[in-house]
């Protein structure tokens, strides 16, 4: 009787322990952070048939056992690499778009361009006003064209960086938690509901975590684990199994950002596995440093190609080109801690000294301060600052204790159009030459600019005679008198600040003239020669293909990018319904494990009932 009863009891207490634990599954079906419970059932043990234990030929009933967590270790791991791979593809591919658009956004394209297309509108009419004024304008706007995007892309550096600052913190965070969590679970009990509770918060922060950097996980005791950075024996651990968590940061490095390992005391460089979010950041960050290494490239060798073409010509005035374009300028930073809001008007003299370390303006009680960043030179005033040919204007609203920092800066951002007058456009040649009337043979000679050579003492005119089949005399018209002798034999022949070569076939007696063009002359001798410059194939082919080249193969990565993150995602999808099938809460299947539950403890409880009739049936007989 007695064995019936605790039968029947044991049964409706392991029952009802089971119907609690499904309650808590249905509760929590729309929580992702939960894990389906189970409670394992196993027959209560038999004794030795003792007065004070069941004889081990009754009935031994049934116990509640431990609650577990339906979990599988290889499909949650399956899910933390996949969600990882898509969030570094997702993240690479939000980014490569704001760099796309910056890029496309800029129209470089089409100033650099239309510079170019100005130049030739300007040969056809080299003393035009209005054709000089077009095209400076279109120079202008080349130069600040290059400037503004070379801005851009420093600033969409700086937001990269900044974004993975944040993600850093935000791991250190992750893995800080992990750390008392891994505290917390070797002081509790296995099995129970705070142990289980405890092991659910532990594998969201490692997916959150494995959102962020591929890792691998190894549990020990009591569900405490041991996380790295990666895999391998060489893999870095940020979470151990007992101890503090450690630290990883950010900082520049020679290819762009990269993630160091403890930043605060021994900084290691970490060589960042190829997953997660942080991974796609640092991906993103460096393909900006490529792209502006790139633009400053292109930047370097527009300003020194049209440079040195323009000051191969003469201007209106009759005096030799000038360099076109400015390549340096001084990038204003605020001071973080600024209580005011000044404007700073900078302005820097035509070919100023920089120094090389920059400057430092502040703001104190008696006024303004510039000084250079080494310390070696300082200005002081009320008003207008002028240090190395960089003129401060303050603007109002500063407070004492304000400071700016200027860095010198080149590449696209230091490209910027010189203060030069349309009369002072170099469209002409520098030099001319013509043939006498009474030449006889059909020679034809041609000049190139060479600033360095210094071949003739006097400057030009010259007069070129051919005095013997295959010799020539180079004469001074000033004064008559004969600086050279040459051979003609097809070879350049080296002037003062030119080249002369002799084609056709000259004869005794012909002779050439080679003049420096005079002011106000209509000569569009180094207009056409742009032409030359912008046909110039240099690394990556002219300086309109390599632009082009650049922006097809960022689109290319884009497009590569996207690809891969659809393919990700859906193997993210697929990973996270194979884990779910295993660990979430399917309302249909506990609704069957209900209706299981409540039969069995509707039965055990009859069974109680049972043997209370039958007891009371026993007792009335007895009596």
């Amino acid at each position: 009787m007695t064995d019936l009863l605790g039968i029947g009891s044991a049964g409706v207490r392991a029952y009802q322990a089971a119907l609690t634990i499904i309650g808590d599954n249905v509760a929590n079906a729309d929580n992702p952070d939960y894990v389906r419970r189970q409670i394992r059932m196993h027959t209560s043990p038999s004794g030795a048939g003792t007065p004070l234990e069941r004889d081990t030929a009754t009935g031994a009933g049934v116990s509640a056992g431990a609650i577990t967590r339906a979990t599988d270790a290889l499909k949650v791991n399956s899910a933390r690499v996949a969600a990882g791979d898509h969030a570094r593809y997702e993240v690479r591919a939000d980014w490569m778009v704001r760099l796309e658009t910056l890029i496309t956004g800029s129209d470089l394209d089409t100033r650099l361009g239309g510079f170019f297309d100005a130049a030739t509108d300007l040969a056809a009419a080299p003393t035009s006003t209005a054709a000089r004024t077009i095209f400076l304008d279109r120079a202008n706007q080349a130069a600040s064209s290059f400037a503004g995007l070379g801005k851009g892309l420093d600033q969409l550096g700086n937001d990269l960086k900044s974004a993975a600052e944040t993600g850093t913190t935000e791991v250190n965070a992750i893995t800080s938690a992990l750390a008392r969590v891994n505290d917390e679970l070797r002081r509790t009990q296995s099995g129970g509901a705070a142990a289980n509770g405890l092991l659910d918060s532990r594998d969201s922060l490692l997916a959150e975590l494995a959102q962020r950097v591929r890792i691998s996980v190894t549990e020990g005791d009591r569900g405490t684990v041991t996380v790295k950075l990666g895999s391998g024996a060489a893999a870095a651990t940020l979470v151990p199994a007992n101890g503090p968590a450690v630290r990883i940061g950010v900082r520049d490095g020679p290819s762009g950002a990269e993630i160091i390992l403890d930043p605060t005391h021994s900084a290691i460089v970490l060589t960042l596995p190829a997953s997660g979010s942080l991974a796609g950041l640092i991906e993103a960050s460096r393909q900006v440093g490529e792209t502006r290494a790139e633009l400053d490239g292109l930047a370097g060798r527009f300003a020194t190609d049209i440079n040195a073409w323009h000051s191969a010509g003469t201007d209106a005035l009759g005096d030799p080109g000038t360099p076109l374009f400015s390549t340096q300028t001084l990038v204003n930073t605020p001071g973080r801690a600024n209580a005011g809001d000044a404007a700073i008007d900078i302005r820097i003299a035509d070919n100023a000294p920089l120094a090389p370390d920059g400057y430092r303006l502040l703001k104190d009680a008696a006024g303004w301060t510039l000084s250079r960043t080494d310390g070696t030179a300082t200005v002081s005033g009320t008003g207008a600052l002028t240090l190395d040919g960089v003129t401060i204007r303050p603007g109002t609203g500063a407070r004492a204790g304000d400071s700016w920092t200027l860095h010198p800066a080149g590449g696209a951002i230091g490209l910027a159009l010189r203060p030069i007058g349309a009369e002072r456009l170099a469209v002409a040649a520098r030099f001319i030459t013509d043939t006498a009337a009474a030449n006889k043979g059909d020679g034809r000679i041609t000049l190139d600019t060479d600033p360095a050579a210094a071949a003739f003492a006097p400057a030009a005119p010259y007069r070129l005679t051919v005095t013997a089949p295959g010799i020539a005399q180079i004469t001074d018209i000033a004064t008559g008198s004969v600086l050279a002798t040459v051979a003609l034999d097809g070879s350049r022949i080296i002037g003062a600040g030119f080249g002369i070569t002799l084609t056709g076939s000259p004869v005794v007696g012909d002779s050439f003239r080679i003049l420096q063009t005079g002011p106000g002359s209509s000569d569009n001798g180094n207009a056409r020669a742009l032409s030359a410059v912008r046909a110039n194939s240099g690394t990556g082919g002219t300086m309109e293909a390599s632009l082009d080249a650049g922006t097809a193969r960022i689109a290319s990565r884009l497009s590569e990018t996207r690809r891969l993150a659809a393919a990700a995602l859906s193997v993210r999808s697929d990973s996270a319904r194979a884990r779910d099938a295993v660990s979430g809460v399917d309302l249909d299947r506990e609704a069957a494990e209900l209706t299981r539950l409540q039969v069995a403890y509707r039965a055990n409880a009859q069974v109680i009932a049972a043997a209370r009739d039958l007891f009371d049936t026993l007792l009335g007989v007895a009596s």
